[in-house]
Parts: structure tokens; C-alpha cells; sequence
């Protein structure tokens, strides 16, 4: 072997030592080339359609979005004081020109009441006491299965006095279950509003609605009487 071919054989050793353990190349048929997508270019509209467009898209109205007011805290109720009512103005009763009344007496004292006010009259009966009522209740009378309550009219009228004996009846005042007991009817008479002396307030009688002249008697207010009555109240308004 020559000198030149020893020394190409070493080089070719030294070089195969040096390529070890690198992985040969593959001989394995070369991978296809995939091909790159050509770019596209977007189709334009032509002239006359892109104005359309444009003039389409201008007609379009543009909504702005609206900003919510800010909803503000509601401030709490303040209650308020209820107000008094209004005092109850007295009101006389109200009667045609001339009308029918009753007269009544009562321990010497002549009262009258309008017969449109009037009742009913009842002779007086046995009565049923009752507790823990005023002084001038005298009881109940049933009369038609209906339960009457009977005022003592004199110890009513004059507070100080005692009980009074010998009434003989009941006179029932409108459509309610209260009646004056009384000891002797005096008759009906007609009057005439100028025979009567008419009181225009309340005062410290609201059960009086004015005074018969020719008589000197009271003539009664009955549903101002009845309301003193209800409240379990005398003349005197205690």
C-alpha cells in the first residue's frame, strides 16, 4: 500500500469516529412541498353599488345609547299629626210653620215636645232596676218584648232631690228605646214658630230648643236630649 493511500484510509477512520452516534441521514423519499395558499385579494364592489351602499348605510338612523339616570334614595315618610276634627256645631231642630206638641208634666213643670219627635206613649209599668247605672234610671220596662229604658225625669231635672214616686207614663222620645217618665199629659196643641222663643247655640242646655211663650215651658231638643241620655249624663251634663 502506498504512503498516499495509508493516509487516506486513516482519514477516513478519524472521520467516522467523529460521525458516531449522529443518525444518519435517511435516505427515505423527500417530503412533499406543501404548497402556500396564494393571497386572495378581496373583490371590490364595483362604483355604482358601493355608492348605493353608502347611500343606504346614510339612511340608517344611529341610536346612542342612553345613560339611566341615577335613581335617588326616596326619603322616608314623615307622618303626619291627624288633624283634630271639627267641633259639632249645635244645630236647632227644625220644625214646619206651624206644627202639632205635646204637653207633659213632670213634678209641677210643664215641658213640650214636636209630636214629629215624638215616639209614643206608654202607661207605665213594673220596672226591672239595673246596677251600676245613674242615678236618675229608674229601670226597664218590657213592653211588646221590647226592653224600654225609663228616665226618673224629675231626679234628671233636679239632680238634688230623691227619687220620684207616682209616674203614670212613658213618653218615648223619636225612634229610640228611651221614654220620660211623666205623672200627667196635658193635650196636643198647635203652635205656630212665632208663639216659640228659639235658642240659636247650645249653651248649657242643648237639650232645650227654646221656651213657648204663652206657656212658660220648655219645648225639647230631643235628639240633643237623647245623645245626654246615651252618655248617661243629667241636666247639669254630669
Amino acid at each position: 500500500m502506498s504512503q498516499s493511500s495509508q493516509f487516506k484510509a486513516m482519514e477516513d477512520y478519524f472521520q467516522s469516529l467523529l460521525n458516531e452516534g449522529a443518525p444518519e441521514p435517511s435516505r427515505a423519499e423527500p417530503a412533499p412541498q406543501v404548497p402556500v395558499p396564494a393571497v386572495v385579494a378581496k373583490p371590490t364592489l364595483e362604483k355604482p353599488r358601493q355608492a348605493e351602499l353608502e347611500q343606504l348605510l346614510a339612511k340608517v338612523p344611529v341610536t346612542k345609547p342612553t345613560v339611566a339616570a341615577p335613581v335617588q334614595a326616596a326619603k322616608p315618610a314623615v307622618p303626619r299629626t291627624p288633624a283634630a276634627p271639627p267641633p259639632v256645631v249645635w244645630q236647632n231642630i227644625q220644625t214646619e210653620r206651624e206644627f202639632q206638641a205635646l204637653f207633659f208634666s213632670v213634678a209641677g213643670i210643664t215641658f213640650g215636645v214636636p209630636l214629629t219627635e215624638l215616639g209614643g206613649i206608654h202607661q207605665l209599668g213594673k220596672l226591672n232596676t239595673l246596677f251600676g247605672k245613674p242615678a236618675w234610671f229608674a229601670g226597664v220596662m218590657t213592653q211588646r218584648e221590647q226592653q224600654l229604658n225609663v228616665v226618673d225625669t224629675g231626679r234628671w231635672i233636679m239632680p238634688e232631690q230623691d227619687a220620684t214616686p207616682d209616674y203614670q207614663y212613658l213618653i218615648m222620645l223619636g225612634d229610640s228605646a228611651w221614654g220620660l217618665a211623666c205623672h200627667e199629659l196635658m193635650g196636643t196643641e198647635w203652635l205656630s214658630r212665632d208663639q216659640i222663643k228659639w235658642r240659636d247655640k247650645a249653651g248649657k242646655r242643648p237639650w232645650l230648643a227654646g221656651m213657648v211663650k204663652d206657656k212658660m215651658c220648655a219645648l225639647l231638643h230631643v235628639r240633643e236630649l237623647l245623645t245626654l241620655l246615651k252618655q248617661g249624663v243629667n241636666i247639669d251634663g254630669v
